[in-house]
């Protein structure tokens, strides 16, 4: 060994000085959340990657935000994104690089510019949209009829939320009486798992559909700024792919967020959910009541003209009558003249005679030489023996 080996710490410092001197100023860096965890001192931890377009990671580092810095950086931002820092975001980061001899390379944040994650944010929200219409599943939730009278309600929320409260106090406490039967199938409804636990609450109704009349999604009394699962794809694409109508109150009126959009339909508050639901109710009632007026006059119509036309009828009925009686009268009399202009009685004064044979009328072609006849005249009758 022609030159002295270098004891690990002495490559390290070595390592150390070259990184200094190379990044003697901080560098923008670009990366994704992959971790992140904070301390009871306050310190953010992160540990971020990149990848290629196929998935792969390339590049990973971890990252410290000293809580000095954080307890600025993280309202800051949330007051710029509406979300918070958390996984799966994409980061502008402004860091110090630092290779310390005992812990290796790492990264000190300096600064993080919110206007590159919103960007990303916006960007890959425009994606999923785009992506959701080029499958041809975008409005296929609106198509789903929500029943006129919605019963069977299969809610997805916090049970401990106030959102969850003031929906379901709205229901219970409505001035008509109007009844709901409301099943809570919890979930988390913020922080970065909440996007899983919605999936799979959404799962578990739809392996029941048959018992329910239409899925509630409402979120309230939690944080404005954990929105960002609501714009993810897969909670949006299962949202298009259930088999009843979804509808939405997730608490928020700075954005509409892609599941709103892809909802049945997409109200504000659980408040005004839950408002919705009862108007649909009333509607139907008055739609009832409606039918119901318009049968009820609809038949006192038809008897005012059935009565109408039976006081027509009764009031013709003795002119009609007594006009047919009159005809037949007339008739009958007729009928009397013709009887009596054909009596054999009239004929036999206008000088005829009628000839019998054995008391029945006889001709000439029925007689017989002996036969005894009787010839009747009007005023009498003689008897003769035929020669």
């Amino acid at each position: 060994m022609d030159v002295a080996p270098l004891g690990l710490y002495e490559l390290n410092e070595s390592v150390s000085d070259c990184l200094s001197q190379q990044f003697a100023d901080p560098v923008w860096v670009v990366a994704e959340v992959i971790s992140l965890s904070e301390n009871r001192t306050g310190h953010c931890y992160l540990e971020l990657i990149e990848k290629q377009e196929d998935g792969a990671i390339i590049a990973r580092a971890k990252a410290t935000i000293w809580a000095s810095l954080y307890r600025q950086i993280k309202p800051y931002f949330i007051q710029a994104t509406g979300t918070p820092l958390s996984v799966g975001m994409m980061v502008a980061l402004q860091v110090e690089v630092v290779f310390h001899p005992n812990y290796g390379y790492s990264l000190n944040v300096k600064d993080i510019n919110p206007e590159f994650t919103l960007g990303n944010r916006l960007l890959q929200r425009n994606k999923t949209i785009q992506r959701l219409h080029d499958e041809g599943v975008f409005g296929m939730n609106k198509e789903l009829p929500l029943p006129a009278l919605p019963y069977r309600l299969a809610v997805v929320s916090a049970q401990t939320a106030a959102g969850y409260g003031d929906f379901m106090n709205e229901l219970s406490r409505n001035p008509w009486g109007f009844d709901f039967r409301a099943t809570l199938f919890p979930a988390l409804m913020q922080g970065d798992v909440a996007e899983a636990s919605i999936m799979r609450a959404l799962h578990q109704i739809a392996e029941q559909a048959d018992l329910f009349d239409a899925v509630v999604v409402i979120r309230g009394g939690g944080s404005i700024a954990d929105l960002s699962c609501f714009d993810g794809y897969e909670l949006a694409y299962l949202v298009t792919q259930m088999p009843l109508p979804v509808v939405v109150g997730i608490g928020h009126d700075r954005d509409v967020s892609v599941l709103d959009m892809v909802a049945s339909v997409s109200l504000k508050t659980p408040t005004a959910v839950a408002q919705y639901l009862l108007q649909k109710r009333v509607d139907a009632c008055q739609r009832v009541l409606d039918l119901q007026e318009r049968l009820a006059k609809s038949v006192e119509q038809i008897l005012t003209r059935q009565s109408q036309r039976l006081q027509t009828i009764e009031s013709l009925l003795p002119v009609c009558a007594g006009r047919l009686l009159e005809r037949k009268e007339n008739k009958l009399r007729l009928l009397e003249r013709s009887v009596e202009l054909l009596s054999p009685i009239n004929v036999l004064r206008k000088g005829y005679t009628m000839t019998l044979k054995n008391g029945e009328v006889a001709f000439l072609s029925d007689l017989q030489k002996g036969d005894e006849i009787t010839t009747v005249y009007h005023n009498g009758s003689v008897k003769s023996i035929v020669e």
